[in-house]
């Protein structure tokens, strides 16, 4: 009974934010704006930009779970199946205003629709304490999601929320990167018949 009425207050959280009196603790179910545990602050952070290609061809590229390159990524392991949401870990060395550090983390929603758009969800694993000072990188949750606007319009979008101590990533400024690579990429592979547009951020610390 408990369990069902947890699941419940979380689909409100994400049907309707904004709508449940309180906030839930940061989760990947919470919703947003929600709880960072003591010592962290909530952020959040999306990204867009207008890809001049088909869905499909943004979709091969970007939706491998463990192929990051085309982010600028730089990966480090994996675990388990590629793409299998619960089971794919991906360990990425991402270098920060508080030093370097590796991002262990999980997919936890991937579904692709028959026209090449597509949603992809993943959460950091654990906790991670800052080499020096206090603080620490304690949460986060991030989206990529892809969609079929017209044959040769694809609108893609990333969209994080964090929990950290201070504002040592910018996570506005990688994505921008991502997505600009996207436009690269494709454009190199003669696959780029259509608009793109520079990308576009909103983010709160």
């Amino acid at each position: 009974m408990m369990l069902v009425l947890a699941l419940f207050i979380a689909s409100l959280a994400n049907a309707a934010p904004g709508l449940l009196p309180f906030k839930l603790p940061c989760s990947s179910i919470s919703g947003t704006p929600c709880l960072c545990p003591p010592n962290t602050q909530y952020n959040e952070s999306t990204t867009t930009a207008y890809i001049g290609a088909a869905a499909s061809d943004v979709e091969a590229l970007t939706n491998d779970y463990f192929s990051v390159s085309w982010a600028g990524f730089n990966l480090v392991t994996v675990q388990g199946p590629d793409n299998f949401p619960g089971l794919s870990i991906r360990d990425l060395n991402i270098t920060t205003a508080v030093g370097n550090y590796i991002f262990s983390e999980r997919l936890v929603f991937r579904f692709v629709f028959p026209d090449g758009s597509f949603e992809q969800r993943s959460e950091q694993r654990g906790v991670i304490p800052y080499l020096l000072g206090n603080g620490s990188f304690s949460g986060h949750w991030h989206a990529l999601k892809s969609d079929r606007i017209f044959e040769n319009e694809t609108l893609v979008r990333f969209t994080r929320y964090f929990c950290q101590t201070g504002n040592p990533i910018d996570f506005a400024a990688f994505d921008q990167i991502a997505l600009s690579n996207v436009t690269s990429a494709l454009a190199a592979a003669g696959k780029l018949n259509g608009v793109s547009t520079d990308p576009v951020s909103a983010q709160h610390f």
